[in-house]
């Protein structure tokens, strides 16, 4: 066997190999805490999303009755709390994104949407019981 020939079948080194890998784990180190901050964004937008509806639903119980202590999860027009929302209370709608915000497991990752009504009746609507700071995905 000629020596050019042999030398084409030596594959690579071991500096080599370690480069390579090396190379992967930086990837992975910036890649893998990217990935998981747009898995939480989208679960947090999700529960905002399915939380529109009770919206709507609380705003339809406040010009009704025109307070909010008859605003409650299976009253009125207001549905049963279901997936996401977990209940709805004198219109506080309290919510669970199903998703670890803060990346603590020892704190609450449920947060509210709470209505604020302007004496002009106008309703808008704020986070709030944000421990875990969900809301900074929305």
């Amino acid at each position: 066997m000629t020596r050019s020939a042999q030398k084409c079948t030596r594959g690579f080194t071991l500096i080599e190999l370690m480069v390579v890998v090396a190379i992967i784990a930086v990837l992975a180190t910036i890649g893998i805490p990217i990935y998981k901050n747009y898995t939480v964004k989208s679960n947090v937008i999700a529960t905002l999303a399915e939380a529109g509806s009770y919206k709507t639903a609380v705003g339809l119980c406040f010009a009704e009755n025109g307070d909010l202590s008859q605003c409650d999860a299976g009253t009125g027009s207001i549905p049963n709390a279901a997936s996401r929302v977990t209940g709805v209370t004198k219109g506080k709608i309290a919510l669970n994104p199903q998703v670890d915000c803060d990346n603590n497991s020892a704190t609450n990752n449920t947060f509210s949407y709470s209505p604020n009504v302007t004496s002009g009746g106008i309703m808008t609507w704020s986070i709030s019981d944000d421990a875990s700071n969900c809301a900074q995905f929305k």
